[in-house]
């Protein structure tokens, strides 16, 4: 895109003993920036700072006089970033579909942890956590509470916890080879440390032959607990958590686990009853 003072020059109306050399240089600097990018395609997310580029320019003052400019990340970056991660790790569409407008609560209890997640997506503090009952829109509403931190610029790390903890003890099982346990330590560090982690179905591992909840296993339980007290330690970190397992049924898992769920988060506890499985509902009711 060529700037004012381009067009100008082209068209005879200024020379170059006319031009301010600042002037000049913020020209540049101004038609960078008020090119239009294409981002937004990519990831959903319009950014109305970069207009969609990814970068900003600024005006570069030297030491010797003169002026140029140069190019920095706008801070749509991490945001973007956080999307397409989240997005990698299974929450597709997360910006289009995971919205508070498209959960639909038609009975009391849905309001009720509907109102609680948009109330603490304006002001995360603490940890959030909604248990129970499968398909009752638990991950809806924890995602759509991400999207709203996402669009504020924070970053958010996200940990579908059946997948991330296999990577994480297949990492403990090749750290015996290796002193240091880099792999394991970098894991383990992305969760503990995330300004806001996002774990969804926690302790979710699988079915037994008999169709019964497989119970997380010691080393489930032994990371879950790292990862979580060291949040608890830190209290500025931002935590939510969605899980199939009531409030008993965590305690019953792990006493320390599921008392610091408790004792630092907003937790609602989801009744197991399938007619609140809002996947089968329809179906259910034809």
């Amino acid at each position: 895109m060529e700037s004012l003072m381009e067009i100008l020059k082209a068209k005879g109306l200024v020379t170059t003993c006319d031009i301010d050399p600042k002037a000049y240089a913020q020209s540049r600097v101004d038609s960078l920036n008020a090119a239009v990018g294409s981002l937004d395609s990519e990831d959903g997310y319009d950014c109305p700072v970069c207009r969609n580029k990814g970068y900003i320019a600024k005006l570069v003052d030297n030491a010797d006089g003169s002026y140029t400019h140069e190019i920095g990340d706008c801070k749509c970056r991490a945001t973007r970033n956080s999307i397409l991660r989240m997005r990698r790790s299974g929450l597709k569409e997360i910006i289009r579909d995971y919205t508070f407008d498209k959960f639909q609560a038609t009975e009391k209890w849905q309001e009720v942890i509907k109102t609680a997640a948009m109330e603490y997506a304006k002001n995360p503090s603490g940890w959030f956590a909604l248990c129970g009952q499968s398909g009752s829109g638990k991950s809806h509403l924890c995602t759509a509470i991400c999207r709203e931190l996402l669009l504020d610029g924070q970053e958010v790390v996200y940990m579908l916890w059946r997948d991330e903890i296999g990577k994480i003890k297949q990492a403990a099982r090749m750290s015996e080879f290796d002193s240091e346990a880099i792999e394991l330590r970098g894991l383990l560090d992305k969760y503990k440390t995330a300004k806001v982690l996002y774990i969804d179905d926690l302790f979710k591992t699988g079915k037994t032959a008999e169709s019964a909840a497989q119970r997380p296993t010691a080393a489930d339980v032994n990371y879950a607990f790292e990862i979580l007290n060291y949040r608890y330690n830190n209290p500025s970190l931002v935590t939510i958590i969605s899980t199939e397992l009531t409030e008993d049924e965590l305690l019953d898992i792990d006493e320390a686990i599921g008392g610091r769920i408790y004792e630092r988060a907003t937790a609602f506890n989801i009744d197991k009853d399938r007619n609140k499985n809002y996947r089968v509902r329809k179906q259910r009711n034809l």
